[in-house]
Formats: C-alpha cells, sequence, structure tokens
C-alpha cells in the first residue's frame, strides 16, 4: 500500500478485523448467527455494494471516480426489465443487453472524459443525472416486476442450502478482478496511469483508450449489480441504484485503495466489502436504524481517508511529511561517493 504499512499488512489487518467482528457479532447479537447457511445468507443483503465496489475500484486505481454507477445500475435494471416483460425477450438475453448498454454506458463516461477534457467528478455526476432521468421515463408509472423463480436464483439462490449463489459470484469476481490487477500488463498500466500519469504517457501508454476501458468496466459491474438487485427484490425501480454509490466508495477506500490512484488492490476491496456490509446488517440486526448504518458509513469514509492520507507516502498528511524528513536524513548520513 505504502512504505509505512504495506498493502498485505493492511488486508492482514482488515482480515483479523473481519473475524473479530464475525465472532463479536455471533457472540453478542441475538439473532445475527443462524446457523452456517443462515449466516452466509446476510451476505444477500450488501454483495450488490460489492460488485459495483470492485468495479468502481478499477476506476479509482486510475486516479478518477464514477458517480454514475447508482444511475447506470437502475437503468440497466430497467431495460432488463422492459426487454423481458413489454419486449417478449428471454431474461437470460435481455440480461445480457443490459450488461452490454451498462458497459457502453460506463464507455460513454469515458469518452466525455478523454474526448472532452471534463473532469472525472463533473462528467459522471452530469451522465449520472441523464441515465438517472432516462431509467425515470423507461419504467414510467408502473415499473416491471415478477420475473420467475429461475431468474431469482441470482439474487437469492443458494448452492446446496448452505452457499449463496451471489457469495459465490463475489468470490469468483473478486479472484478474476485480482488477477487482472496484479497478473496482467492491463492491470499494470492501470497502476501504472493512477501513480503517474505523465510518465505512463511517456512510457507508451495509450492513457486515453486505457480511461475508456476502465469506465466501460465500471459501467459493467454497475449493471451486474443492477440486475442482482432485480432479482433479489423480483421488481425493479428506477432508483434502486442510489443507495450504491456512498457505500460502494467506502468499500474501496476501506480496502486500500488510494483516492488519488495507484495503490491498492481487490483483495482488499473484498475485505472491506465483507467487513462494512457484515458491520452494517449487524447493526441492523442489533435494531439501530438505516440512518445510524449511514452515518457510520460515512464516519468510517472520513477514517479511511484520513489513514491512508496519514499513513501514505503520497498526498497529503504528517506520512508524507515524516517519510521525506526520514529520507532526508538517510540521505545526510550515507557516506559519500568516491
Amino acid at each position: 500500500m505504502n512504505r509505512f504499512l504495506p498493502r498485505e499488512a493492511w488486508d492482514r489487518t482488515l482480515a483479523i478485523i473481519l473475524l473479530v467482528l464475525l465472532l463479536a457479532f455471533c457472540t453478542l447479537i441475538p439473532g445475527f448467527y443462524a446457523g452456517f447457511g443462515g449466516t452466509l445468507a446476510i451476505t444477500e443483503q450488501f454483495l450488490p455494494f460489492g460488485f459495483v465496489a470492485i468495479g468502481l475500484a478499477v476506476v479509482i486505481l486510475t486516479g478518477g471516480i464514477d458517480l454514475s454507477v447508482g444511475a447506470i445500475a437502475s437503468l440497466s435494471a430497467v431495460i432488463m426489465a422492459i426487454l423481458t416483460k413489454s419486449a417478449g425477450l428471454d431474461i437470460w438475453l435481455a440480461s445480457l443487453i443490459a450488461l452490454i448498454i451498462g458497459a457502453g454506458l460506463g464507455w460513454l463516461n469515458g469518452i466525455v472524459i478523454t474526448r472532452l477534457r471534463i473532469e472525472p467528478l463533473i462528467a459522471t455526476l452530469a451522465t449520472s443525472f441523464i441515465y438517472s432521468s432516462v431509467a425515470t421515463a423507461l419504467a414510467g408509472a408502473s415499473p416491471p416486476y415478477g420475473f420467475g423463480k429461475p431468474f431469482a436464483v441470482l439474487g437469492s439462490g443458494t448452492i446446496e442450502g448452505i452457499l449463496p449463489v451471489q457469495l459465490l459470484m463475489f468470490i469468483v469476481i473478486a479472484v478474476g478482478f485480482s488477477i487482472l490487477i496484479t497478473r496482467t500488463g492491463f492491470g499494470r498500466r492501470i497502476i501504472m496511469v493512477g501513480y503517474n500519469r505523465d510518465a505512463a504517457h511517456y512510457a507508451g501508454v495509450a492513457v486515453p483508450d486505457l480511461l475508456r476501458k476502465v469506465y466501460g468496466i465500471s459501467g459493467f459491474m454497475a449493471a451486474f449489480a443492477g440486475i442482482v438487485l432485480a432479482s433479489y427484490y423480483d421488481a425493479v425501480r428506477p432508483d434502486m441504484g442510489n443507495i450504491l454509490l456512498l457505500t460502494a466508495i467506502t468499500m474501496v477506500v476501506l480496502g486500500g485503495v488510494s483516492i488519488f490512484g495507484g495503490e491498492g488492490g481487490i483483495l482488499g476491496v473484498a475485505l472491506g466489502v465483507l467487513i462494512l456490509g457484515v458491520l452494517r446488517q449487524g447493526m441492523l440486526i442489533a435494531g439501530f436504524s438505516d440512518m445510524v448504518t449511514t452515518m457510520l458509513t460515512g464516519g468510517i469514509l472520513l477514517v479511511s481517508i484520513a489513514a491512508k492520507n496519514l499513513l501514505s507516502d503520497r498526498g497529503f498528511g504528517y506520512g508524507a511529511l515524516l517519510l521525506r524528513l526520514i529520507n532526508s536524513r538517510k540521505q545526510e548520513a550515507a557516506p559519500p561517493n568516491t
């Protein structure tokens, strides 16, 4: 992660926090532990946030941001539902089309950012308004619902009555994205662009093309989250993705991805998803209101960013200042070259 706290140490710390959190909730909160399968089923409540977080992490690793993920999730789900209910398409084919459209919307974000040279924050905020408006117009006064039991397996099905399908998909996707970032040239270029965009450009990286692909990936994962939500609730709403953004960003930052880009990994993000998801569900089961859990999410986001700034040798914070001081002392103490 950085020279003060390596990424592996951050990941180990998150794993310990997750374990302690699970043990504490299973012991102290009545109803949290409902057998092994029942406890795993809790993940169905928050893993759509995790799908968005993984796609968003790839964008943030480049130093960008995508505020349109919630709107893309909603619009993709609405399109899937309309293609199924109004056009009569098979629901799996309709879902595939919706995923492609979601990736296209993300790609469009990348075009706006790279061709029009608009900052990602402003560009994706603007497209978020556009996508949300289109979703509302398409859904109409009576959004579609009732997609059948086979489709419901995607959001609430289990394997052998124990392992939720959502959790299995999340594990596979997280492993796949981790390999993409750490073991491929594409992933190394993403890190390079996030760490120093100018250096990446002079090293021969086609930065605009890479950014368009990255935002396309984010759009695809947001669309996937929207379809999973539609499966889980057996219905769609044009605003169903609005709740995804803040929590997904918090999961990414908690997972150790620097908001400045160039630092972090998918394993940490996956652990951040599980920690924040388990924490929210545990608090809800304990009787706290959703308002309290939302406030806690905002607090965790602030603390995570502060920790990154204080410990990182990049960006702002006392950690950066301290590291520069240590390095200067080492250079002063080093023997002169002969």
